[in-house]
C-alpha cells in the first residue's frame, strides 16, 4: 500500500528524553513587516527583535537555516477572521512554538526513505502550506539524505498505513540545527 502525500509539516510527538510531549509551548510572534505567510507545523527561527508585547519574533525558516527555534503548533485567533487557521503574509500574528532542543517531530518525507536512513541527517523541504486548514507543506528532503544537515531521522511512525520504505512515510526527526538557547551571545537574522 502506498502512503498518502499529505505534507503536514512537523508535529511534536515526544521529548528527547522519550516522555510524552505535554503540549509546552512558547508565546511568539511573527511580525506585520515579515512578508511570508506561515503555518502550524512550520519550522521557525528567531528574527533578532520581539513584539511591542515583548514576545519573541519568529520567522518561517528555510533549508539554508542553521538555527532553528522551534515548531508553529498554534496562532492566537485572528480577530478579524475567526476561520483564519494560518498567518496571512505582513500581517502581525501572535503564536505558539515548541522549542526544538528537546522535542522530536514526525514530518513526511518527500520520497522513498527506509531503514538504513536512520541515523542520518537531511534537509528540509520547505512548500507552499495549506490555507484551508492552515497546515505547512515543510517536508524531509529525502534526495539529500546523508548531505543535509537541518534534522537527524531517528524512526518512523508506528502506524499501519505507514510503508517503510515508500515515498511519502512519516519518519521522527530530532531538529539537528536547532539555536542552543543556553549558548549566550547573539541570535538572530
Amino acid at each position: 500500500m502506498a502512503n498518502a502525500d499529505v505534507a503536514f509539516g512537523f508535529r511534536p510527538v515526544k521529548n528527547l528524553s522519550g516522555a510524552p510531549y505535554n503540549g509546552a509551548t512558547v508565546k511568539c510572534s511573527i511580525l506585520a513587516a515579515d512578508s511570508t505567510a506561515t503555518f502550524v507545523g512550520d519550522l521557525v527561527k528567531l528574527s533578532g527583535t520581539a513584539s511591542a508585547e515583548g514576545y519573541p519574533s519568529v520567522v518561517q525558516g528555510a533549508a539554508t537555516d542553521t538555527d532553528f527555534f522551534g515548531v508553529v503548533t498554534s496562532f492566537d485567533a485572528d480577530p478579524d477572521d475567526l476561520s483564519n487557521r494560518y498567518r496571512l503574509a505582513d500581517t502581525l500574528r501572535n503564536c505558539n512554538v515548541v522549542p526544538a532542543t528537546d522535542a522530536l517531530f514526525l514530518v513526511q518525507s518527500s520520497g522513498a526513505t527506509d531503514i538504513t536512513d536512520v541515523g542520518e541527517t537531511a534537509d528540509v523541504v520547505v512548500g507552499t502550506g495549506d490555507t484551508i486548514y492552515g497546515s505547512s507543506a515543510m517536508e524531509l528532503n529525502h534526495a539529500n539524505i546523508g548531505t543535509g544537515l537541518n534534522l537527524l531521522i531517528l524512526g518512523f511512525d508506528e502506524r499501519a498505513d505507514n510503508e517503510i520504505g515508500s515515498a511519502n512515510v512519516d519518519v521522527i526527526v530530532k531538529i539537528n540545527e536547532a539555536v542552543a538557547l543556553q549558548s549566550g551571545g547573539d541570535i538572530g537574522v
